[in-house]
């Protein structure tokens, strides 16, 4: 019968190390299925929280705009906004539902008895045996230590997304990156267009925000000034939102174009000493 050290040291090589997405004191034989697993990354609850937030305010702020333009245009406008945002959620979870687990990994034992170590591949450079998965890792192969698994085709780990981009819904990240940036650059320039119909006829837009919101009678006096300013603030924090989220996925699919000139992945890209990741590497094809 082994000695209590020698059990402690046992149940501490299985322990994988600690992060914000992974369950505290998980051993080697937990892994990450898809991106709503619980624990939830900082990030991805970031994510969520601001997609129902920016969502619904932005479509919103549009149909407002729509009630008090009254014209056949807009509301064509605020038709495909919609759809472009059901087209974005189904993309979204669609790549977050998506099994990136290499196929040789699902039939192979776990060895409970492995040691994480700082700096170390959990992949053999050598052998290509992965210390966990007990299995030959093909090309493109890496195991993620914040999903726990080996993922075929990996490209990086989404802390966004709380899951690893990979072969398997590479695509369907790029199609979601897409549609996303399509729908907030759409959500701005109604925002604006909103904003500037505020500033332009303010007692036209008083009548449609309290229209829009069934009111009978148009109050007066300070209650109409609060209401009208509230709601003015609301929309410039819409507005300067949309231009971060714009400018962010603009940025993010800037670099995934850069990546498909170079013939590159995430994760090779980022492992270039500095000196090759100026613009001058675009010629390196």
């Amino acid at each position: 019968m082994p000695a209590a050290s020698d059990t402690s040291t046992l149940v501490a090589e299985r322990r994988i190390p600690e992060a914000s997405s992974v369950p505290a004191g998980a051993t080697v034989f937990w892994a990450r299925r898809h991106g709503f697993q619980w624990p939830w990354d900082p990030l991805f609850a970031l994510h969520c929280a601001a997609t129902v937030m920016l969502a619904g305010g932005f479509t919103l702020a549009l149909a407002l705009h729509v009630h008090a333009d009254g014209s056949r245009a807009w509301a064509m406008v605020l038709g495909g906004e919609v759809l472009l945002l059901a087209v974005a959620l189904a993309l979204d979870a669609a790549v977050i539902l998506r099994n990136v687990e290499a196929r040789e990994a699902q039939a192979q034992a776990r060895n409970g008895a492995y040691e994480f170590r700082r700096g170390v591949a959990v992949i053999d450079v050598v052998s290509s045996e992965c210390g966990v998965c007990c299995m030959r890792a093909k090309i493109g192969t890496r195991h993620c230590k914040l999903c726990n698994k080996c993922v075929a085709g990996y490209d990086h780990h989404c802390r966004w997304l709380n899951t690893c981009i990979a072969a398997a819904n590479y695509r369907l990240f790029m199609a979601f990156v897409i549609c996303a940036l399509l729908y907030t650059l759409l959500a701005l320039v109604c925002c604006l267009r909103a904003a500037a119909c505020a500033a332009s006829d303010l007692l036209r837009f008083r009548h449609a925000l309290w229209s829009a919101i069934g009111a009978e009678v148009l109050p007066t006096g300070p209650l109409a000034a609060i209401t009208v300013t509230g709601f003015l603030l609301v929309l410039a924090t819409f507005i300067l939102a949309d231009t971060a989220v714009l400018l962010g996925l603009a940025l993010l699919l800037a670099f995934h174009v850069r990546l498909w000139w170079l013939d590159m992945r995430t994760v090779d890209y980022l492992a270039l000493p500095h000196r090759l990741r100026t613009t001058s590497s675009w010629l390196a094809t």
